[in-house]
């Protein structure tokens, strides 16, 4: 008795070394500094925790992959959970961080967005002029007709609420994916990326097809 007495003490002992042993998370002007993968996670558990997480990165492991791609894009953790979507299972950036990320690149020399056609017609849209130090003036244009030819105009939703500021975040994404692809890692906006359908996996159905097949050949 007095045996599983010690060991009980010990594993107790034991378990407040390995506590005490944690390094700190260090906390400056921009929050926390995570100096280490342990940090990440321990951040992102207590992320996962809080409730606070975006939806569809609830679990630590979501929230720890979103920080290491804000990293990559040089976003503070915060900034990656509140700037980073997931869409169809795949992540983009809000359009406004990806304007953001381009102007703090100190590669964006001109920038200009206005509306261009008629208000009313199909040619009615925006206009997004851009230029890369080195490289010359670059623009590109979203109109009504434009949406309307990818199905998007009226659909319900952002296309429906704040049809402008679609056509700008459309013709944004563009013009700074293909200047910028760079700065942005090749991410989509998020206002482009919620409106490309889901993927398929048509795998199953395709193992259904083929067993049915060879069901089918050998009762023949």
């Amino acid at each position: 008795m007095n045996n599983d007495i010690v060991k009980t003490e010990e594993i107790a002992v034991q378990k407040t070394a390995v506590t005490s042993t944690k390094t700190p998370i260090n906390f400056g002007i921009q929050g926390v500094q995570l100096s280490s993968m342990e940090d990440a996670f321990r951040f992102a558990n207590a992320v996962s925790m809080s409730g606070f997480a975006p939806r569809g990165m609830e679990k630590p492991e979501a929230i720890l992959v979103a920080i290491q791609l804000g990293a990559e894009l040089g976003l503070t953790p915060m900034s990656a959970l509140r700037n980073i979507a997931v869409i169809n299972g795949r992540p983009a950036i809000y359009g406004d961080a990806a304007l953001s990320l381009v102007r703090s690149s100190g590669l964006l020399e001109i920038f200009r967005e206005e509306e261009v056609g008629e208000p009313g017609k199909d040619t009615f849209g925006v206009k997004v002029t851009a230029k890369r130090k080195g490289f010359d003036e670059s623009s590109e244009t979203f109109t009504v007709g434009d949406a309307k030819l990818s199905k998007l105009w009226g659909k319900a939703g952002p296309w429906t609420e704040h049809p402008k500021r679609m056509l700008k975040f459309r013709a944004r994404g563009f013009i700074l994916r293909d200047l910028f692809g760079d700065v942005l890692q090749g991410l989509r906006t998020q206002e482009e990326a919620r409106d490309i359908p889901a993927e398929v996996n048509v795998t199953p159905l395709s193992e259904k097809v083929t067993r049915n097949l060879s069901e089918s050949v050998q009762q023949n």
